[in-house]
């Protein structure tokens, strides 16, 4: 990726950081919304608004460098795709998107570091974003193999629907 990084331009490097903040918040968004347990739901809730003030700042930014906040988002071979748009329905669909979503949080983290080392001027901005974004990866790996530990006990639990995890209904399911 960092091969790919070195042949666009800031502005379309920030373009690509803005439009991954944009689709981070739309996905997180959604999963807050499907959600029923309000604990699960202020969790989502919260990285959503992490995403929006990720968001916000760099179009703050290319607005100071660049007169605007038309941003270019490059399609180039080689850079990681954004969320998708997994229909999150199953337990397993569930593990699905929070598998993209823990890469998408590491791939910010190291553009977010190589944007740090690239532009000296900014770098503050830059290195506490790809702190927040090291911290969402590896709070969604815990949640990760806690769901994962949850379907390695029982064959069945990947097919039943994903609310039976976050209404924590799953220790009923087991036992059954």
């Amino acid at each position: 990726m960092i091969e790919v990084l070195d042949t666009l331009s800031f502005k379309e490097i920030l373009g690509y950081s803005i439009r991954a903040e944009e689709k981070a918040h739309e996905f997180y968004t959604r999963l807050a919304e499907k959600t029923k347990s309000s604990l699960v739901s202020s969790r989502y809730a919260s990285l959503a608004s992490d995403e929006e003030m990720h968001k916000r700042e760099l179009l703050k930014l290319h607005e100071k460098l660049f007169g605007d906040r038309k941003i270019e988002v490059p399609d180039k071979e080689g850079l990681p795709p954004h969320e998708g748009d997994v229909p999150i329905e199953t337990v397993r669909n569930l593990v699905e998107s929070l598998e993209a979503a823990i890469e998408n949080e590491r791939n910010a983290y190291k553009i977010y570091k190589y944007l740090a080392k690239k532009k000296p001027k900014h770098n503050k901005l830059f290195h506490y974003l790809a702190l927040m974004e090291k911290a969402h990866a590896e709070s969604l790996t815990d949640e990760l193999k806690l769901y994962q530990g949850v379907m390695s006990q029982k064959s069945d639990v990947a097919s039943l629907p994903y609310d039976v995890i976050d209404n924590f209904e799953i220790e009923k399911r087991l036992q059954q």
